[in-house]
């Protein structure tokens, strides 16, 4: 079986929603999440308009924590393309939104301050 018959590899034709489907109560527990791993885990914040850049400080634990918490965000907001840079010397959690979602993706920076 190749790439170009299995239909595993066929593209989504749907994108996700542009929602979060945490509650209220929730949404403030992960607002929190998220202010405690950019004050503690992480050295500089980049945000572009579709993308925000958390470069992590060298420790396996930030590490760690910030690719937990990453995957949690994830999964209420399927929006978000996630990823990580590992470079030698530098380590890069990136949450970026598609076109459009400009507004959400500045609302949740907004969420931890930054």
């Amino acid at each position: 079986m190749t790439p170009d018959s299995d239909s595993r590899f066929e593209p989504l034709s749907e994108e996700p929603p542009i929602v979060c489907n945490l509650d209220a109560a929730a949404l403030g527990e992960r607002a929190d999440e998220w202010r405690a791993l950019v004050a503690w885990s992480v050295a500089s914040v980049e945000v572009g308009a579709l993308a925000m850049r958390l470069v992590l400080r060298d420790s396996e634990a930030d590490l760690t924590a910030a690719v937990a918490l990453a995957q949690r965000e994830k999964h209420c907001c399927p929006f978000f393309d996630v990823s990580l840079e590992l470079e030698a010397d530098r380590r890069t959690l990136v949450m970026a939104v598609p076109g459009g979602a400009e507004e959400t993706l500045a609302a949740f920076v907004a969420l931890f301050g930054q």
